[in-house]
């Protein structure tokens, strides 16, 4: 399946760049496949795996002082065939 994640710290003012860096490192060292975008990330990845990356992203960040988290998750799935985000891509190039 596709997970569309955004995590935004509240109450830390108007740059947010060293805590999304913080959210992407955890996303990173989690293995997963990933995309990012000026908006969210895209992660390819089994519902066993979301929940904890969701924690750890919010234990990162609580440990940088963040007291407050807004966490968005879409979750697109499909199980009739193979599903992922290249493969989303390319159907889409085809048919444009």
């Amino acid at each position: 399946m596709i997970i569309e994640l955004s995590i935004i710290p509240i109450g830390v003012g108007a740059s947010l760049s060293k805590y999304v860096a913080c959210v992407m490192r955890v996303i990173k060292e989690s293995g997963l496949k990933y995309e990012s975008h000026s908006m969210a990330t895209n992660i390819e990845c089994d519902w066993d795996d979301i929940t904890p990356l969701v924690k750890k992203c919010h234990d990162e960040l609580k440990k940088m002082g963040v007291e407050r988290i807004s966490t968005s998750i879409r979750i697109s799935e499909r199980t009739d065939k193979p599903y992922t985000m290249e493969g989303k891509m390319i159907s889409l190039e085809e048919k444009l």
